[in-house]
């Protein structure tokens, strides 16, 4: 580890807590940063864009985007690589972007997503029979769901193309590499060193990471796509394959709303593993996506060497 690290000496829990801080402050800032520009930008006022106002306003739509953009890249990206300066001496080696990965584990990264849609929207319709006991709090989460969709709805209703390749670029692009350089580049390999137990820390790690998106009804899928992401960060050894599984997860729901949009897509991709198509097609997609990750992890095996303390990450 290079000497020029001003924080190498923390311990694991030091470093953990100091990035979560760093994470709060960098992001809060971010957004209302963003929320200035896109008041100055479209014309809103600061408090009408801090207010949530309506989507159907397609300026409002737009200011949103810029919000969002500028949140992502500030609350995950920006940080990123300003932990791997603190910790790792440079921008990049904290996250070993260049351990190998090889075009047939990529590939077959893309075919384990594809796969396990079934499972995970299956997943989801369990999470949504879920109730809380206490009425209020189900009703909150319940109408806090629902306004999450309808931000995704509005955020991906688009007929061009240009209006596509935007919402790759913010809701696969970049959300797919921030989040991962952070819940599986930094925390996962942060919460391995903190409790000695590669599995414990992934689950943990998937845990904060569904966690996060404060969403309760969609909570299950995506912790289950939090284990796969972290899995593919043990397994793998490198940042790349949970970034490319994570796009390919967020662009296949970009492209499906884009299609749906333009009223030439119906609700099968919603629907494949639910009730309307029984669960078995849940369990075929399951072991389809077992299927692949044996396969993927043979041919990651032979230039890897997994190591429980990094989180998969071979450390200097």
């Amino acid at each position: 580890m290079p000497k020029s690290a001003l924080l190498a000496g923390l311990r694991p829990t030091e470093k953990f807590l100091l990035s979560m801080v760093i994470l709060f402050i960098l992001g809060l800032a971010f957004q209302f940063m963003g929320a200035f520009l896109a008041a100055w930008i479209y014309g809103f006022s600061v408090s009408d864009i801090l207010a949530l106002g309506t989507y159907e306003d397609s300026s409002y739509v737009a200011a949103s985007k810029l919000i969002q953009i500028l949140g992502s890249v500030g609350t995950f990206i920006i940080p990123a690589f300003l932990f791997s300066y603190l910790f790792e001496g440079d921008l990049f080696s904290y996250y070993k972007f260049k351990n190998p990965t090889g075009m047939a584990p990529m590939f077959l990264v893309i075919l384990m997503m594809v796969s396990v849609i079934p499972f995970i929207n299956y997943m989801a319709e369990i999470n949504l029979k879920m109730e809380i006991p206490i009425r209020a709090l189900d009703q909150l989460l319940r109408s806090l769901e629902s306004t999450a969709e309808e931000m995704m709805v509005a955020f991906t209703a688009t007929k061009n193309i240009g209006g596509l390749l935007v919402n790759l670029l913010m809701i696969g692009v970049i959300a797919a590499v921030g989040e991962e350089l952070i819940f599986r580049g930094l925390l996962q390999r942060l919460m391995c060193d903190m409790v000695k137990n590669v599995h414990l820390a992934i689950l943990i790690t998937a845990l904060i990471f569904s966690a996060f998106h404060f969403q309760f009804f969609s909570f299950l899928p995506r912790f289950v796509l939090g284990l796969v992401l972290g899995y593919l960060m043990y397994y793998g050894q490198s940042i790349w394959y949970p970034i490319l599984a994570h796009f390919v997860n967020n662009a296949m729901g970009v492209i499906y709303y884009y299609f749906n949009s333009r009223g030439s897509a119906d609700d099968m991709l919603e629907e494949i593993g639910t009730s309307t198509l029984i669960p078995v097609a849940a369990v075929v997609s399951l072991a389809l996506f077992f299927i692949f990750g044996v396969l993927w992890y043979s041919q990651t095996e032979r230039f890897t060497t997994r190591s429980p303390q990094s989180g998969g990450i071979e450390t200097e």
